[in-house]
């Protein structure tokens, strides 16, 4: 493993355009569960809850079973804090190493790490959005309001239509300006890291894919507890165990790397 974070480490500190990608393992480790693993949000409820078109049907039903699973502390989001891997990826953009994540999160811990570049290729649970004029607004300002008033359905206040979490539901299609952006970073970059994802869900299992069959392919070097659904198509270095610890060792060595360069 030493030599193989070395190895990595050089190639980092070499590349002109870095770009990660990464899943639910990256913030596991801040407590937020996996959905598809044991134990997982899917595991207790139905994941057609989360279509859109079961929402449109029944949007009440939908946001009480939202505060409900809040109370529980299921999807308390808010409450996690960044880890070590965040912590490590905000770092290496920093140091003008990384240019940009593309995270299939929802949970807003990269921007709290202190990451500027981020694409959420899956929305955001923190935000709330009016699918009439598409105006954002926190969400824990709606369950507020949802709280404190007999209203079951919240409602913008610019133009009163409906409020969904700014997730992609079940349904929907990834945002346009996200697709574009991750379509653009994978075409250009010559090292991406994944980290965190098994890479099963589509589009964003897409983005290593596109890295490796551009000329020249990029290097791709995964980061995951578990190989992933690809490794065998894509991934050049394996570096197995959890993001924070083989980011937090990655980056040391980075940094010592930096050192010697410039002394």
């Amino acid at each position: 493993m030493e030599d193989l974070i070395n190895t990595v480490a050089e190639n980092l500190a070499g590349a002109q355009n870095v770009v990660a990608l990464t899943g639910a393992g990256v913030s596991t480790e801040s407590g937020i569960p996996d959905f598809r693993s044991p134990g997982g949000l899917w595991t207790r409820i139905d994941p057609g809850e989360f279509s859109i078109d079961r929402f449109l049907q029944n949007p009440a039903r939908f946001w009480k079973m939202h505060l409900q699973l809040k109370a529980s502390g299921d999807f308390n989001m808010a409450a996690a804090d960044p880890n070590p891997a965040h912590y490590a990826l905000a770092r290496m953009e920093q140091m003008g190493i990384l240019k940009c994540v593309i995270t299939q999160n929802v949970d807003n811990l990269h921007q709290r790490a202190g990451s500027v570049e981020v694409v959420e290729f899956h929305g955001n649970l923190l935000r709330a959005v009016c699918l009439k004029c598409r105006a954002l607004e926190p969400i824990e300002n709606v369950e507020s309001r949802l709280m404190e008033s007999d209203d079951e359905t919240p409602r913008c206040r610019r133009c009163e239509g409906l409020l969904k979490p700014d997730a992609v539901f079940f349904g929907e299609p990834i945002p346009s300006k996200a697709l574009m952006i991750s379509e653009i970073q994978a075409q250009k970059c010559d090292l991406l890291l994944v980290i965190g994802t098994s890479l099963q869900v589509y589009p964003a299992a897409q983005i290593p894919v596109t890295a490796k069959l551009k000329f020249p392919p990029a290097q791709v070097v995964e980061i995951n507890r578990e190989p992933s659904a690809l490794r065998s198509q894509v991934t050049d270095i394996l570096l197995l165990g959890s993001a924070g610890e083989v980011l937090t060792k990655l980056m040391d060595a980075v940094e010592s790397k930096v050192r010697e360069a410039a002394s």
